[in-house]
């Protein structure tokens, strides 16, 4: 009972919506810039037209016209006028002020439009202390103004003059807020939103009557040659193009321009988005799919929801439908370049190579369609992708995985067999890789220390023999090292010995007796990679090199064995590989050695 009586005693308040700090609220997380209000009032008129359209099936000569005067040097009047559907007397109260109503609810004569009438009014408030609305509705035969004021107020009042059907809103610009929205910069921001527009707009100001849509809009004509739509896009992005993509779907029309600058997958760059006919966006991670980030695109959608904000969209089906049909419409493209025109997605993959590699080694359709046409460095020169699955039919190709590696091997097989790919960048290893799984018939394979001795040449059987001493002294010093010997014959001939680590030499660098404290104790790394003497670290002797024959000829075996040793750790160092303890004694060792026979004859 007590419970009723206190319920009955409760009383309802209405809450008070301080207009300031919605005002605020607008600039700091809504809009992106004051900028918008130019395009909420664009849009209302449009709207309002459309409305008029559909109230009056035979109404004519719609225009939208935006006057512009300035009035002082810190003063100027901006005046946007329509010749839609007005608002009646009940309309201006509900919509321009009661906060967040649209004239769009509820009223069948407004149709789907995507602007709010009442919500866009707001961002006026953006750059302007007060707002003056005057309107006369097909629906009434009168007129009325509205003040609103952004401290919350406002009043309505009858029109005493005769107003035509439509609307006007009229700004006053005060001082940095008329400073920065001077005529050019108003002409410029209204073709930048409004320029698809299909609805004439014309600006009156300072220098005169001048239209501001009507610019040549490419897949609106019945007919458009390549090069017209081409400069359509450097007018629209001020940069030179490789060609253009139609983009075709539902509800979606325009093109997407290949950039001939060097970009980055990680920049999308600058697009123009457009929702019916008005500009929505310039970011376009939305809708354009990552792997054409050397696009720049221009386009049109009829039925994608905006956001509140009107600056992007809201995930749904129609914008991942839309994002497919624009991705299948670019792919399509390069595909048909691919049979039609490869040299011009040559010079497209030229530009872009590494940003379209990142891409590649993650999308299977773009590492098919563009495999053949990225480039890769090799001791032959610059070769795409397409020369080295050729290259391969014919003769070895290998790759190196560490730009050191290749550098090393690279001396050795420059004018010998084979082609070896400096893989070592970002990128390319991951590509030649997955080869294997998208071309299971081409063969090219990682370069390692087995490499070395298929494509280094043999020597003749004369040099084998003149050798045969030396290779076994050689052998017998060096196993205690873990290194196996092996005699080619290569280039430069001045070179005596060329340093290949195995797997197990790079293991030995970090193994010690105590590693692992017992771990794979029945385990010798050591002797696994003696059993097979096509692996593991190896010096490779020179068969061309003449000190190397000088030296088979010496009867003193503890020189020659010095000498060995001084020439393997030689060509660690001209390797550019760190020498371990173990590999600084054999050195000290064997330069004291020498330095002791050089006095011996003194």
């Amino acid at each position: 009972m007590d419970d009723h009586n206190n319920a009955d005693k409760t009383k309802d308040y209405s809450f008070q919506v301080d207009l300031r700090g919605i005002i605020r609220l607008l600039s700091e997380n809504l809009y992106s810039s004051e900028d918008v209000f130019l395009r909420e009032l664009l849009q209302n008129a449009v709207d309002a037209i459309e409305a008029r359209k559909e109230a009056e099936p035979e109404f004519q000569g719609e225009q939208i016209k935006i006057t512009y005067r300035r009035e002082t040097k810190t003063g100027a009047q901006l005046i946007f006028a329509d010749n839609g559907i007005g608002l009646t007397g009940e309309e201006i109260h509900t919509f321009l002020s009661v906060i967040g109503q649209s004239s769009k609810r509820g009223a069948v004569e407004r149709g789907n439009f995507i602007g709010q009438f009442g919500i866009g009014l707001l961002s006026c408030f953006l750059v302007a202390d007060e707002i003056l609305v005057r309107s006369s509705s097909v629906k009434e035969k009168k007129g009325y103004r509205w003040l609103g004021k952004s401290d919350g107020t406002y009043q309505v009042a009858e029109e005493t003059e005769g107003l035509p059907v439509g609307t006007e809103v009229i700004l006053s610009l005060k001082g940095k807020m008329a400073v920065r929205y001077h005529e050019e910069e108003v002409i410029r921001l209204l073709k930048e939103y409004g320029f698809l527009l299909r609805t004439p707009v014309e600006f009156d100001g300072d220098g005169g009557v001048r239209r501001i849509n009507d610019a040549f809009i490419p897949w609106r004509q019945p007919f458009c040659s390549n090069e017209e739509i081409l400069r359509f896009g450097e007018l629209i992005f001020e940069e030179n193009f490789f060609g253009a993509v139609p983009i075709k779907g539902e509800g979606l029309s325009g093109y997407a321009f290949i950039s001939r600058k060097q970009t980055s997958a990680a920049s999308m760059g600058a697009h123009k988005i457009f929702l019916k006919n008005m500009l929505i966006t310039e970011d376009g991670r939305e809708l354009i799919p990552k792997w054409a980030f050397f696009t720049r695109c221009i386009l049109n959608a009829e039925d994608l929801t905006p956001l509140a904000s009107r600056e992007g969209f809201v995930s749904d089906y129609r914008l991942s439908r839309a994002r497919g049909d624009i991705e299948k419409s670019i792919f399509e493209y390069f595909v048909a370049l691919s049979l039609y025109d490869v040299n011009m997605l040559k010079q497209l993959t030229s530009v872009h190579n590494v940003a379209i590699k990142s891409l590649a080694v993650e999308n299977e359709k773009i590492y098919k369609l563009f495999f053949q046409f990225l480039i890769f460095a090799s001791n032959r020169g610059s070769l795409t992708g397409f020369q080295l699955m050729e290259a391969s039919r014919r003769t070895a190709v290998y790759y190196c995985t560490e730009v050191e590696d290749y550098r090393r091997a690279y001396a050795l097989l420059e004018n010998g067999a084979g082609i070896l790919i400096n893989a070592g960048y970002i990128y390319d290893a991951k590509l030649l890789q997955l080869l294997k799984r998208y071309h299971p018939e081409i063969r090219i394979q990682v370069f390692d220390e087995a490499s070395y001795g298929e494509l280094l040449e043999e020597p003749e059987e004369t040099v084998r023999k003149a050798l045969e001493g030396l290779m076994e002294t050689a052998s017998g010093e060096l196993r205690p090292l873990g290194c196996n010997v092996a005699l080619k014959q290569f280039d430069p001939p001045d070179s005596p010995a060329f340093y290949v680590p195995g797997t197990d030499g790079i293991l030995g660098e970090f193994l010690t007796e105590d590693s692992f404290s017992g771990f794979l104790e029945e385990f010798d790394p050591g002797s696994f990679a003696q059993a097979d003497d096509s692996y593991g670290t190896k010096l490779y002797l020179n068969g061309k090199n003449a000190l190397l024959k000088r030296l088979a000829q010496v009867r003193d075996e503890e020189i020659t064995r010095t000498m060995i040793e001084v020439l393997y750790v030689h060509a660690m160092l001209a390797g550019h590989y760190t020498l371990g303890e173990k590999e600084l004694r054999v050195l000290n060792r064997g330069l004291i050695k020498l330095m002791e026979y050089g006095l011996e004859d003194i």
